[in-house]
């Protein structure tokens, strides 16, 4: 039996719904969050038109993943959204995913969706924030909520528009409770037989957090965390302030962390986020217009994007990461001691959050922890098909397979990729390489920068070895030369190390962590490999390790043996293969556009060996 996941919602005109909304507009200021225009409400009233990117699909076959993967990579418009705040449903990827199993949308017999919004939601979303309104703000919020779901939500609309967009009437459609979505897409990959279960982003329904036990097809909740609470929310916010994009920015945040000291803002955000009984937090004060003047006379003027930064900035990024994960550490140190459960599963946008990962794996709370690899809104949409099938399927039904890589994602064979090359011939020239990884390996001990395509691509926001740019992390100066001349990002973000399983231990303090194939802890950097791999040691210590092990990826595993022969140390600097604002490249055609663009030295392109001409 075929199930298809997808998330995302559309205002996009050609459906005739309403205008997009302003919040998933690029280049909001921090004022702008808090205004009601266009429609929507301030940010600390939880717009209703937030919801609709990372719009994603993922497919089942009796429960096992078939495919799945974000509809940026195929349109290459990021977080699926345009510049007029309109999101795009996952037409691209849906089709994909059925194209890889060889059907038909008429083939699939469930099709399940990541939300539940209902005229019962919308009222139980309004009634938790009137407390915190005025008369006047509330009438306006009601008006905006209702406004947005009759143009996005409703669900006679939603299931229109997936017969719109697939030309086919779906025999089931299952709308799934969004943290249900994303408890789902954490606990099924995650092999556990027994687990808590914790999801946080901005907001579901009516809701920012989900705490719950999987055991079996079971996924029994102990609590959600209503509105106003919400970590995610807090965050987003902040990041604002801090002069980033109101989307998909906040990992900015993390990496500038690094760099501040939490102790000068401390006591403003524990008065934010309050720690309460039994495990509980909440965030009372961030519903309504007072949030906007409580930031700026606690924290100072909020900054612009072309601002420069400052310490101040970094001191504020670092008392927010120690307030959230203070509060998520609360909350699971109540669970753990409530339930007596060693093992954890994680989801939600928030989960995405490496330094907070990490600070949780070296709690030792836990003796296993699994993160969903796409644990934002991309991820709910194999969620979604995981809750449906676990609603559907029977006691002799096989459980999904545990996750060992991300790699579901399309592939492309020599003779595309050599078609790719010779619409190039005059800029590139090739060579077809009998080792490959080791061609790169070369290159990278010599000091090159390389740009590395093989295989499926990965599903989820880290590039884990099939869509990366390579580089030497021996080098004290390769992380300011990536930063300006090959992603065109901000001079402190940091980059990842990418290590040998079995080699890990020698280089990073792996406390709490067997393994972390998907680059979602943060760890510190032993003190006696700082100095041999700076590139990929965060200003702080730590260093976001990916694990590399044989069996999940034997040809980048292969490759980084050889630059340890060649130098001595079995771990590479990896970063995900594009540029800033733009997706991490899906096809050839792709990789070899921002090849071609950027200072990226070489390329392993499949088996082809690509460099550049030189122009005389």
């Amino acid at each position: 039996m075929y199930i298809l996941g997808y998330s995302g919602f559309t205002r996009d005109r050609h459906f005739g719904t309403s205008p997009g909304s302003h919040f998933a507009k690029t280049g909001q200021s921090f004022d702008n969050i808090f205004d009601f225009r266009e429609g929507e409400v301030p940010f600390s009233m939880f717009p209703l038109g937030y919801f609709g990117h990372d719009a994603s699909a993922a497919l089942l076959r009796d429960g096992q993943v078939v495919a799945c993967a974000a509809e940026e990579r195929f349109t290459r418009v990021k977080y699926s959204l345009n510049l007029a705040g309109n999101t795009l449903l996952p037409r691209n990827a849906i089709r994909y995913c059925l194209d890889t199993a060889g059907i038909s949308i008429e083939d699939v017999a469930i099709v399940a969706h990541y939300c539940d919004f209902t005229e019962a939601a919308i009222a139980r979303r309004l009634d938790l924030l009137l407390p915190f309104l005025t008369a006047e703000e509330a009438a306006s919020v009601e008006r905006s909520y209702r406004n947005v779901f009759r143009a996005m939500m409703e669900p006679r609309l939603v299931r229109h528009q997936f017969q719109e967009l697939t030309g086919a009437v779906p025999r089931n459609f299952v709308p799934v409770p969004h943290h249900r979505a994303h408890a789902a897409s954490a606990w099924f990959p995650s092999g556990f037989n027994e687990a808590l279960i914790l999801t946080i982003d901005g907001t579901g329904e009516w809701d920012s957090s989900l705490l719950a036990v999987g055991q079996g097809r079971e996924v029994t909740e102990i609590r959600r965390t209503p509105l106003p609470t919400s970590l995610g929310a807090l965050y987003l916010i902040l990041t604002v302030f801090l002069g980033f994009r109101s989307l998909g920015d906040e990992y900015k945040v993390m990496g500038l962390a690094a760099y501040g000291d939490p102790r000068r803002f401390r006591s403003f955000f524990q008065s934010l986020v309050n720690l309460e009984k039994a495990g509980v937090y909440s965030t009372p004060q961030l519903a309504g217009l007072r949030l906007r003047h409580m930031l700026v006379e606690s924290l100072g003027p909020a900054r612009q994007s072309e601002e420069p930064l400052e310490q101040r900035h970094a001191d504020i990024a670092a008392a927010l990461q120690d307030a959230v994960r203070d509060a998520v550490l609360h909350t699971l140190s109540h669970a753990r001691a409530e339930t007596g459960i060693a093992s954890l599963c994680l989801a939600g946008g928030v989960a995405l959050n490496c330094a907070l990962n990490g600070a949780i794996a070296r709690s030792g709370l836990f003796d296993r922890i699994f993160v969903q690899p796409a644990a934002g809104d991309e991820g709910a949409s194999l969620g979604a098909a995981y809750h449906a099938f676990a609603q559907t399927s029977g006691p002799s039904q096989r459980p999904p397979d545990p996750w060992t890589h991300v790699y579901w994602g399309p592939e492309y064979d020599a003779a595309t990729i050599l078609a790719a090359l010779s619409a190039h011939c005059d800029r590139l020239r090739w060579s077809l390489e009998s080792d490959i990884a080791a061609a790169i390996a070369r290159e990278l001990a010599a000091g090159k920068v390389a740009g590395w395509f093989q295989g499926r691509m990965e599903f989820g926001p880290r590039a884990l070895g099939n869509r990366s740019i390579l580089a030497d992390p021996r080098d004290p100066d390769m992380k300011d030369r990536l930063n300006a001349k090959v992603k065109w990002r901000e001079p402190f973000r940091p980059f990842a190390p990418a290590v040998l399983a079995e080699r890990a231990a020698c280089y990073f303090d792996m406390h709490g962590l067997r393994d972390s194939p998907f680059m979602l802890f943060a760890v510190p950097v032993r003190s006696e490999a700082r100095a041999l791999i700076p590139a990929v040691t965060h200003a702080d210590g730590t260093a976001r390790v990916q694990t590399v092990s044989e069996a999940a990826n034997p040809r980048f595993w292969r490759l980084i043996s050889y630059f340890g022969a060649l130098t001595g140390v079995p771990v590479v600097l990896n970063t995900s293969f594009n540029v800033r604002n733009q997706p991490i490249v899906c096809t050839p055609e792709d990789a070899l556009g921002c090849f071609l663009s950027t200072e990226i030295d070489c390329l392993g392109l499949g088996d082809f060996f690509v460099e550049k001409r030189v122009v005389s």
